[in-house]
């Protein structure tokens, strides 16, 4: 069943018509992104190098906290805009559950401001709409897998190489030392 309303998520305000645009990370086309699952569009409420979340079996959409206080650093005290946009016949699914894309412009139908994006999330959980994973509930083999994760991003996207002010790099750098040192002892064995 296709949904009537959609949502975007973004910290610019006043928007009327959502314009098509290519994400720098993650490797997507020119397109506009929205979605029918209101705290998956949370997320995007902030610029950020990554999203860690997915869906539990149940289908109930999950953030992992892949640091500690990951959830406070990136979203705390941001603000953001809510656009609400109606479903067209243009809009295409994605392998990404409750996501639609177009390569179109798709005119708002309301903007709901977002003043404090981790209170929204945080509302969302509360409501039972978003399932959140602190690290501290994390398991030891969830947290190894995040570090082996990062340590492959790191190599692929060749951070150890690029400029010392590389904001992506700074990033991981900071937040992942173990999976720098990781990709580091990778690198040195090639």
């Amino acid at each position: 069943m296709r949904p009537e309303i959609l949502y975007h998520a973004s910290p610019t305000t006043g928007l009327r018509e959502l314009q098509p645009s290519v994400t720098r990370y993650f490797g997507k086309p020119e397109q506009v992104c929205l979605t029918s699952c209101l705290p998956m569009a949370l997320m995007y409420g902030v610029k950020h190098f990554e999203y860690p979340y997915g869906y539990t079996r149940e289908g109930r959409i999950c953030y992992e906290e892949y640091f500690p206080g990951a959830l406070r650093e990136v979203y705390g005290g941001k603000s953001a805009s809510l656009y609400r946009c109606l479903w067209r016949e243009d809009m295409e699914t994605t392998a990404i559950p409750n996501e639609y894309v177009t390569p179109s412009p798709v005119p708002v139908l309301e903007e709901l401001p977002i003043p404090d994006v981790y209170a929204a999330l945080l509302e969302q959980e509360r409501l039972g709409a978003l399932k959140i994973v602190r690290y501290q509930d994390m398991t030891d083999k969830r947290r190894a897998w995040v570090q082996e994760a990062e340590a492959q991003t790191i190599l692929e996207k060749d951070l150890l190489h690029v400029r010392q002010d590389d904001p992506f790099a700074r990033y991981l750098r900071e937040h992942y030392p173990d999976s720098w040192a990781l990709a580091q002892a990778r690198e040195k064995e090639r």
